[in-house]
Formats: C-alpha cells, structure tokens, sequence
C-alpha cells in the first residue's frame, strides 16, 4: 500500500502522515525539511536559491519514490515528485525567481525520472485558506519547533500562489485517485475526523480488497 499526503506549506501533512503510519502499521516517508541545508538562505534570498534547492528536493523524493517500490510494508508520503515540479518549481518560475534556463533543465531532470516513480495508490490532498496555513504555521513557532524556523519569514504573497498552483495542478491530475480534505472545515487532530477519513480512503486502498 502506497498513500501520498499532499498540501501546501503548513497544512499538515507531516502529522498526518504520522498517525496514518501508524494506523496501519507502516513506514512514514517525510519530507527532508530538517537537514535540508538550503532552506533557510532560500527564504532569504529566493532567487540566489531556488534552483539549488529545487534540485535538492528533486534528487531526495526520487529516492524516496523508488525505496516504495522495495518496502514490504505500507508506505505513506510526505508530499509527491509532481508537486516539486508542478507546483513549487513552476511558482519559483512564474514567479521570477527561477530563469528559463534553470527551469528547463530542471524538467528535463524531472522528465527522466518520473516514469521510475510508482504511482500512489492514492492521493490524500490538504486543502486550505492562507489564513489557516498562517495560523497552522505560527502554532508550530509556537512549539518551537527550530527546525522550521524559516516558516516564519515565508510572505504571504507565497503561500497564495503556492494554493494557486495546488488548484490547477489537483484539477488536472489523473495519475492516481484523490481525496480532498478541506482543512478550513476539518480538523484531523480530532479523533472523529480521523476515524471517518479512514472509513471515506477504504475503498480506494489495496488492503480493503
């Protein structure tokens, strides 16, 4: 069994990656935020970093992506290979920060990759307001967490193209099946909410059948 979590920046995939590891008795794959070593200067200065740091969330979800494929247990993943490319490579580059250039040869290492990547068996996307990924975002300051640090200079202006990005690129993805959560309405740290999520992704998972 092979779940992806999907969402933008605070919208709480980690964590419910975590408990749907454990549910089922599997491995989490998370994002490599806390060792990445451009993080912080990219929220800085994004355009002296984009490319460095897109290449580095590139090369660490290939290997992530094909280690699924070997895993004898179920597999739940902290965000996809297609969002690195649809979403926040292509903002970096809608945006200006990542040049033509640099965005071409990014696809094109994107390109010989992606077709070594199994497909989830679905798609969980966490779908939210700036406003409560704002909020998500400075409740985690609040716990101190220091390896996120950097959330907190993330601009607005963002996190707002970022969920622009999240609505063309759900809207047209087919790869795998998707189940929406509107995180404005549902709050999956509640018990209730989790249980009926496990009831609503059932009939989309191998283990059901």
């Amino acid at each position: 069994m092979f779940i992806a979590v999907s969402g933008n920046i605070g919208a709480g995939k980690t964590t419910l990656v975590t408990r749907l590891a454990q549910h089922f008795g599997g491995r989490a794959e998370l994002e490599a935020v806390r060792d990445n070593p451009y993080l912080n200067d990219f929220y800085q200065d994004m355009a002296r970093w984009a490319f460095p740091l897109q290449i580095y969330f590139l090369s660490h979800r290939f290997e992530q992506a094909v280690g699924v494929a070997s895993r004898p247990e179920p597999v739940i993943l902290d965000r996809t290979i297609y969002e690195d490319a649809h979403i926040f490579a292509y903002n970096l580059f809608k945006s200006g920060y990542l040049s033509n250039r640099d965005y071409r040869n990014y696809h094109h290492l994107y390109e010989t990759m992606i077709d070594l990547v199994p497909l989830p068996d679905l798609v969980i996307f966490l779908k939210g307001s700036v406003a409560t990924l704002q909020q998500r975002i400075q409740l985690r300051h609040a716990t101190r967490d220091s390896q996120r640090q950097h959330e907190n200079i993330i601009p607005e202006e963002y996190l707002r193209n970022l969920n622009e990005c999240y609505d063309r690129w759900i809207a047209t993805f087919s790869l795998s099946p998707v189940f929406t959560i509107d995180i404005d309405l549902v709050d999956l740290a509640k018990g209730q909410a989790f249980e009926q999520l496990l009831k609503n992704i059932e009939p989309y998972l191998p283990l059901s059948t």
